[in-house]
């Protein structure tokens, strides 16, 4: 079994006689499985960042959005009849995203050249938020009937020269947006945390050509939307996964040069299948969509493209590699059957970002095939940094990767 595995990894039967071995390999570049056997593939991986880029393509912190921000009527339009310079106070913001991902990859060779398989993907988010308000000039008025419509008898708020009434509490501003009786009930803007699978993929990968130099695999995959959909109630969402199925296409082309670097690049293009969610809905210019714009939609999420370019060094079980990565993706589509005004959904939802990954791995084959290892390992261990991006986040990451088959 040992040489029939070794010789269904790349021609690595070579081994038996001193011959080097493909270095994609020898490395586990693709996922392809030895004939009759499984390949297995764990990734952890580890993400952080406190900053995001806007539609100008320019770094700003996240939580900006809800930073520096005067409640004044140009928010809530009600607080006009108080006139010029009144303001519920000015918001103070911060956030900070950590976030675990888990992704376990298992094919099985039909054959030499075709796997079929799953992606497995789980995910953990860690969102630190820190909000404030102060100086505000209106404070809560203890006479409000929310059963009565708004008026000037009948408001909300009352300025603070009037004995009795103090400035905005940040609790009392947390209470405005979770009551159903200000219009609003959002969930309270806190630090939170959430878990669970994305969306799996099962799929086929194709060796379609190959040489003693260089090789290419065509892939093809559905994804199957299970994630959980967005809470529409919730202002800090971070999607788990999109929640919405997709086929994935996928091309990879590896080339052996000389001194052992070697060329590798791969291209991904995800097509999004339209599905049903549920939105807020706001509009042109409202900063706060109140909950009465709730309503289902119909979504083609934009389709994607992931592009990777890398350049590898190899010696002894040891390859070192630089690759720039772009990921792109269309802008989003939502149609409303009540004739909602959706666009202001849809303005901003092109992202695209470019990275610089640098990586280290190591193969055990060898160790393996001369019994000093009990089964045979591949450990990858990657750093990946965001230099560019527009509507997306400024992720750094670290990830490990360790492939083994059986």
């Amino acid at each position: 079994m040992l040489k029939k595995i070794v010789y269904l990894l790349g021609s690595l039967s070579a081994l038996s006689y001193g011959a080097e071995i493909q270095s994609s390999s020898k490395h586990a570049l693709s996922s392809l499985a030895p004939q009759g056997h499984w390949a297995v593939r764990f990734e952890g991986k580890t993400k952080t960042t406190d900053f995001s880029y806007n539609n100008s393509g320019k770094k700003r912190e996240l939580g900006s959005k809800y930073d520096n921000v005067a409640l004044d009527k140009n928010i809530l339009p009600q607080l006009s009849m108080f006139g010029e310079g009144t303001s519920l106070g000015t918001t103070s913001s911060s956030m900070k995203i950590d976030a675990e991902q888990f992704e376990l990859t298992a094919g099985y060779g039909l054959s030499e050249d075709i796997t079929v398989g799953v992606i497995v993907p789980y995910r953990k988010y860690q969102r630190e938020f820190k909000f404030s308000v102060a100086n505000g000039n209106l404070g809560i008025n203890p006479s409000f009937d929310a059963s009565l419509p708004l008026s000037a008898s009948n408001s909300p708020y009352l300025p603070t020269s009037i004995e009795g009434i103090n400035p905005m509490s940040t609790a009392d501003i947390q209470n405005i947006l979770t009551s159903d009786a200000y219009g609003f009930g959002y969930k309270e803007l806190q630090s939170t945390n959430s878990s669970g699978f994305a969306d799996p993929t099962i799929g086929v990968l194709w060796r379609a050509y190959e040489t003693s130099d260089d090789s290419l695999i065509l892939g093809a995959g559905y994804r199957f939307g299970i994630a959980k959909e967005d809470d529409p109630d919730n202002l800090l969402n971070t999607d788990i996964g999109d929640g919405n199925s997709g086929i994935r296409l996928r091309m990879e082309y590896y080339r052996d040069l000389t001194a052992g670097f070697d060329l590798y690049g791969k291209v991904e293009y995800g097509i999004e299948l339209e599905d049903r969610v549920t939105k807020r809905v706001p509009k042109k210019g409202e900063f706060l969509a109140p909950k009465s714009s709730t309503e289902r939609l119909d979504r083609d999420l934009g389709d994607y493209r992931n592009y990777d370019i890398g350049i590898g060094k190899s010696w002894s079980d040891y390859r070192g590699s630089i690759t720039w990565h772009r990921s792109d993706k269309d802008s989003d589509s939502y149609h409303s059957s009540k004739g909602t005004d959706v666009s202001v959904l849809e303005a901003d939802s092109y992202s695209y970002a470019n990275q610089w990954e640098a990586s280290l791995s190591w193969s055990g084959l060898d160790a393996w095939s001369k019994g000093n290892l009990p089964l045979p390992l591949i450990v990858n261990l990657t750093y990946r940094d965001t230099y560019e991006a527009k509507n997306a986040l400024d992720w750094s990451e670290v990830y490990l990767n360790v492939t083994s088959f059986f």
